[in-house]
């Protein structure tokens, strides 16, 4: 089942503005990882925002084309949940602690007193916060504040789960672990991912989608789509231990030795010898 589906959609945030996103052609299936990966400025955040519904309203902009989701019928589900790259903004500062904070998004859909209580243990078990539980999101640090947006987001247990660059707060550690965790949610619901961490693309991604100036310039397979003609619209330094990571996991096989890549693919084989 296609989940959200972007037919040759196009977005300008003000009339007269560079467009940033041009005849974006792309679906979203169900139970799918999609990692959406570009240089600064190329259009990943609002292919999030777009993705989640959230620019139809927003007042200078000007789109064409079309965005369409499925019309999700169960009941204690919504059909997207975001987690923005200004995460500050989606913490309420309503609420006395994690666990209060954590349960909004679930009371807004209607749940029971029970079903938000199972539903925040869980999603706290999930993001390992259980420590936060008790505290006031006021008093928590920006990578603190980023694992609670981040357990209420999956606590409602959407269809298709947005992330816009979700680990740019935390330690290597829990990026390795929760990098696990979003594997495993692909079991539960969708994960469309912006985000040019390697390691979490080897994990998440069953397609990668490269965006360059708005447009999609590859979407495919990691495996296929890094090649010598994308390496260069994408965060090189991480991506050279994307492709040792690849290599290690057997999922890299050959490239062209073409252009400044075949550099970096000498480097990526010195780092796999390392581990070797």
């Amino acid at each position: 089942m296609t989940l959200v589906s972007f037919n040759d959609y196009s977005f300008s945030y003000s009339v007269g503005s560079d467009a940033a996103l041009t005849g974006i052609n792309l679906a979203i299936e169900e139970r799918e990882g999609v990692v959406v990966s570009g240089l600064s400025g190329s259009g990943k955040s609002t292919l999030c925002l777009a993705a989640a519904g959230l620019l139809a309203s927003f007042p200078a902009g000007k789109s064409s084309g079309e965005i369409s989701w499925c019309k999700d019928g169960s009941e204690g589900r919504s059909v997207t949940s975001v987690v923005l790259q200004n995460f500050y903004s989606q913490i309420s500062y309503l609420r006395s602690s994690v666990i209060e904070e954590i349960a909004f998004p679930c009371e807004n859909l209607g749940l029971s007193r029970e079903e938000t209580a199972r539903r925040v243990e869980e999603a706290i078990g999930k993001i390992r916060i259980g420590h936060l539980a008790y505290r006031n999101p006021l008093e928590l640090s920006g990578g603190e504040k980023q694992k609670v947006v981040l357990a209420a987001a999956i606590a409602v247990k959407p269809r298709l789960l947005i992330l816009d660059e979700p680990l740019s707060q935390l330690d290597p550690e829990t990026t390795f672990y929760l990098a696990d965790v979003l594997k495993a949610l692909k079991g539960e619901m969708s994960v469309l991912v912006a985000e040019n961490n390697p390691y979490l693309t080897l994990k998440v991604a069953d397609r990668l989608v490269i965006l360059s100036e708005g447009k999609v310039i590859a979407d495919g397979r990691p495996a296929d789509v890094i090649d010598s003609h994308t390496v260069g619209h994408i965060e090189l330094p991480a991506w050279t231990e994307c492709v040792a990571g690849g290599i290690r996991e057997g999922i890299v096989q050959h490239y062209e030795a073409a252009s400044p890549f075949e550099l970096n693919y000498r480097r990526a084989l010195s780092i796999l010898r390392g581990h070797v």
